[in-house]
């Protein structure tokens, strides 16, 4: 018997420092793997900083001095005083960490700055960039409003010509590029034009040289890019049309594109080679992103929903923002670099407001703003310089809708109103944080679209006499 309770008590040793042997390895295991996630998460979180210094840096060269920031890949050093880039050399050393600064030029006043941080995990070579759009906010002509200059008396506009379309016609949208003025619309009936051009070298009388009709439906808006314009419609065969204008005198549809089901095309932007058609909350899609690369051959290659009416869209060198008619959302943000492949950004509510309309790029102070406009009688400058922390700046109550905008260099907003005393309407957005009405003119019928160049604002009127040309007191 105590042979046999002596074996059991080595059996019963052997087996507890088996257990032991392996609870031991898992207690190892479980602390040095949670001392490499520890060490991972502080790597990152140190790569974050590195890099957001690095952004901060090249914020402050640029606010230094802008012609430092060249073209090409740059080292950081600091001199004691200010940041500064290095003479020579690709890639700063931070202890294990890599960090490098990236200048591409987008325009001689917008860059695009990238700073890149890697660092080593192992075998596993990780990366984190940061992206950021400069200008040169100390160019007193940067801005994204019309650069030709504000001159005259604009408290007190007044009215150069306005166009007569024919009894039936509407007015929707109006582009201009001197000295031809390109205006959409829409109409009771199928067989009248939908574009127009007119020679306004002479603007006290503006000369009619071309028209097009597209069919039924008319159009509700237009871009220009380069020969070609672009009209988002209400056609159910032709959402989107390609109107080639290299002969305005000839204008000629050269492509057209059918989206699924019947909802009106409401918007149209172009970046690159691709088109951003915006439609009524009634579409399976709303958000159409369409390859145009081929004008006559227009081809859908990604659609999203949005549950709201796209009103407006404008493009950046980096983002689009796309404005939805939805209490929820109001702005969808897509990353551009890439304008063959937007890539979701994310998105922003305006608070207190559900029904936007339109929207316009604006710069000040090497901010960008958005300023939207909508049915609550709102103008809403909104601070977007990062999209991820967008924020109201302030709100003008102008008395009406507002359908579109404008801006000159020289701090003054056109609105495109239906503000029935105050179709047009002058605003001060010298200051973004409080904004301030200027002047206005007062129209039969609501304003719908609204453009600027050479000191004249050219606006579309929902009525027959559809185009108005206006310019500042003497």
């Amino acid at each position: 018997m105590i042979k046999k309770n002596s074996g059991q008590s080595l059996i019963e040793v052997v087996v507890a420092l088996g257990i032991f042997a392996l609870s031991m390895t898992a207690a190892f295991q479980v602390f040095f793997g949670g001392q490499k996630l520890v060490v991972d998460s502080q790597n990152s979180e140190l790569a974050i900083n590195y890099a957001q210094q690095g952004a901060d840096a090249v914020k402050a060269i640029r606010d230094r001095n802008w012609p430092e920031l060249t073209s090409g890949e740059h080292v950081l050093v600091f001199n004691g005083f200010d940041w500064m880039f290095a003479s020579s050399g690709l890639s700063e050393a931070i202890g294990d960490f890599a960090r490098t600064i990236s200048i591409y030029d987008v325009t001689d006043n917008i860059k695009i700055a990238t700073t890149t941080v890697t660092w080593s995990d192992g075998a596993v070579t990780k990366t984190i960039d940061l992206v950021e759009e400069l200008t040169n906010w100390e160019d007193p002509l940067q801005s994204s409003c019309k650069t030709d200059p504000l001159t005259g008396d604009w408290t007190n506009p007044q009215v150069v010509s306005s166009i007569d379309l024919g009894a039936g016609n509407s007015g929707t949208d109006v582009v201009v590029d001197l000295p031809y003025v390109y205006m959409s619309g829409v109409a009771a009936s199928a067989s009248k034009p939908d574009i127009f051009i007119y020679d306004v070298s002479n603007p006290a009388v503006p000369v009619l040289i071309g028209s097009l009709d597209i069919g039924s439906g008319g159009i509700n808006t237009i871009v220009k890019n380069g020969n070609y314009i672009y009209g988002a419609s209400p056609n159910d065969t032709k959402e989107l049309v390609v109107i080639d204008v290299s002969s305005p005198t000839a204008p000629t549809l050269t492509g057209y594109l059918s989206l699924s089901g019947s909802s009106d095309a409401l918007s149209v932007e172009i970046f690159g080679s691709t088109v951003m058609v915006g439609r009524t909350s009634s579409a399976t899609y709303e958000i159409n992103f369409i390859n145009v690369s081929n004008p006559a051959s227009p081809s859908v290659f990604s659609e999203v929903t949005t549950g709201g009416n796209i009103f407006d869209a404008v493009a950046t060198t980096d983002r689009l923002f796309v404005l939805s008619k939805d209490s929820d959302e109001d702005i969808f943000i897509y990353d551009i670099t890439n304008p063959s492949n937007p890539v979701f950004v994310n998105t922003h509510d305006i608070e207190g407001t559900t029904e936007d309309l339109s929207l316009y790029l604006h710069y000040k102070g090497g901010k960008r703003n958005l300023m939207v406009g909508n049915e609550e009688n709102e103008l809403v400058m909104l601070g977007a310089t990062t999209t991820t922390q967008m924020y109201v700046r302030d709100r003008l109550n102008v008395g009406g809708e507002v359908n579109d905008i404008v801006c000159a260099t020289g701090d003054l907003a056109f609105l495109s109103t239906t503000n029935t005393g105050k179709e047009f309407l002058v605003v001060n957005v010298a200051n973004p944080d409080a904004m301030t009405e200027y002047a206005s003119l007062n129209f039969p019928q609501v304003g719908t679209g609204i453009d600027y160049a050479d000191n004249m604002v050219f606006m579309s009127v929902r009525s027959n006499d559809a185009l108005r040309i206006i310019t500042a007191g003497q």
